[in-house]
């Protein structure tokens, strides 16, 4: 037997025993089955746990509670990967965001800018209101020209969806959508006149997913009524215009070439009707874009998935739709060390000097270093600012430091304090104390500078599949 399949089947086995000797000193029976939540504690070593979270703080670690238990287990913070929690919240029509704010040590947020000054800024969230840190933590701040709508978070259930007739490989768990063989399901998401659907894909096998947009049809393929096809593969990106009277064209297709010895990957799928264009991005790089010189054909509101061959294996999870400005950042050809700040207008020009001030809705800047001048936001697509990116060496170290992913999309990272049903409370180098709406959050990430090691030694692993002789 390979050397390699003996390794991966001892560390399966020695993962079952720990699972086992967690159950056993819980007081859970063995011999039963486990009833399922979407609620999934991940251990260091890849083990994954069902249950409910009773409990977190720095002092204490994570309390967990399994379905069978009689009583809770503790875990301490150094053994943590990642926490998913039930979708109990969502930011769908609660506000619509005009920013995107991106900072040099990765974190995002979703929210609107109160104001920025030399020395600070200050945002409010739909999750932690009001947060205030330091200029020099920005990397970029992207105004959104009719806002971030969210129109759907999830997937939570199979009853979301449509399913399509006969034999259909789709089903739901542990917050994720899987099929083995082909089929169709679908939803109405109430599109209108854009979208950005993004969404996790894991693989086992070779798959080929079709993605239909501005569809009303979610059980089948319907060529009578106008949409537009993805046909994802680990090698291609197809791109197909349905029109009735006019049939099925293709309008492109883009080899991929970033997922060879890969089984997972995030994608984004983007469409907007006024400019007739749409974009792939994979792991937020853009894999290919696309135009309709005819104009957008399709009228539908909903979005179809489907499997097309019999020895697929893949899953979805993660999964948002949203509205979408038309913005790419290959439109914006980022600066990756800008020497001053830069502005991003509407009529791709592209000022470089510094930003003084960003008050009442206008950009107080000094062009060159030497001419006021005062731009209203609208005019502007993003501002990238001329601050030091953050190396590897600032990503923290201690079990404290965990990073949380909100309703709606966006991250923080900082130092745990402690959790509880309705407040997770933190300490961040950049905010200061923080406290979040526990229903606001998504997942948790732990232990995030062994994280990122191991997400460079797998980077490392396939470029040497990739390159070795």
């Amino acid at each position: 037997m390979n050397v390699d399949v003996l390794t991966r089947s001892f560390a399966l086995f020695t993962r079952c025993l720990l699972v086992i000797a967690i159950l056993v000193a819980s007081g859970i029976n063995t011999q039963g089955q486990s009833s399922s939540t979407d609620q999934i504690l991940e251990l260091t070593d890849g083990s994954d746990l069902h249950g409910e979270l009773k409990g977190l703080s720095e002092s204490d670690g994570l309390q967990w509670k399994h379905p069978l238990s009689s009583n809770s287990v503790r875990f301490q913070l150094d053994h943590l990967s990642r926490l998913r929690l039930n979708p109990r919240s969502t930011v769908q029509n609660l506000i619509q965001p005009e920013c995107r704010i991106e900072f040099t040590n990765g974190d995002l947020i979703y929210g609107n800018l109160d104001f920025l000054g030399q020395e600070r800024v200050a945002l409010t969230t739909w999750f932690g209101g009001r947060l205030e840190t330091d200029r020099s933590a920005l990397k970029r701040i992207a105004f959104l020209m009719s806002g971030y709508k969210v129109l759907y978070e999830g997937p939570n259930d199979i009853s979301e969806w449509e399913m399509g007739q006969g034999q259909n490989g789709w089903a739901y768990a542990d917050g994720q959508l899987r099929i083995v063989n082909r089929g169709v399901l679908g939803r109405n998401f109430d599109l209108t006149d854009s979208c950005n659907l993004s969404f996790d894909l894991e693989w086992d096998q070779p798959y080929q997913l079709s993605v239909t947009l501005f569809t009303d049809t979610f059980n089948r393929f319907d060529y009578r009524q106008g949409s537009y096809i993805f046909f994802l593969s680990p090698q291609f990106v197809s791109f197909q215009r349905v029109q009735p009277g006019t049939g099925v064209l293709t309008l492109g297709q883009t080899r991929i070439e970033n997922l060879s010895g890969r089984n997972q990957a995030r994608f984004s799928i983007r469409a907007h009707r006024e400019t007739a264009k749409f974009a792939v991005y994979i792991d937020d790089i853009l894999a290919a874009t696309f135009r309709d010189n005819r104009g957008f054909v399709a009228e539908g509101r909903g979005i179809s998935l489907a499997s097309q061959l019999s020895a697929s294996s893949f899953s979805l999870s993660n999964m948002l739709v949203t509205e979408w400005d038309g913005t790419d950042e290959s439109d914006l050809d980022l600066d990756q060390a800008p020497e001053s700040d830069v502005l991003y207008l509407i009529n791709h020009d592209k000022p470089k000097g510094d930003v003084v001030e960003i008050q009442d809705r206008k950009v107080h800047f000094k062009l060159r270093k030497e001419r006021d001048i005062r731009i209203p936001m609208e005019r502007i697509k993003q501002i990238q600012f001329n601050n030091e990116p953050a190396t590897e060496d600032a990503i923290p170290g201690n079990p404290r430091a965990i990073r949380a992913h909100f309703a709606g999309g966006g991250s923080l990272s900082f130092n745990l304090v402690s959790w509880n049903d309705d407040l997770l409370i933190g300490e961040s180098q950049h905010f200061g104390d923080l406290q979040f709406k526990s229903a606001a959050i998504r997942q948790i990430e732990f232990n995030l500078k062994l994280q990122s090691q191991q997400y460079e030694q797998a980077a490392d692993t396939y470029w040497n599949m990739d390159h070795r002789p």
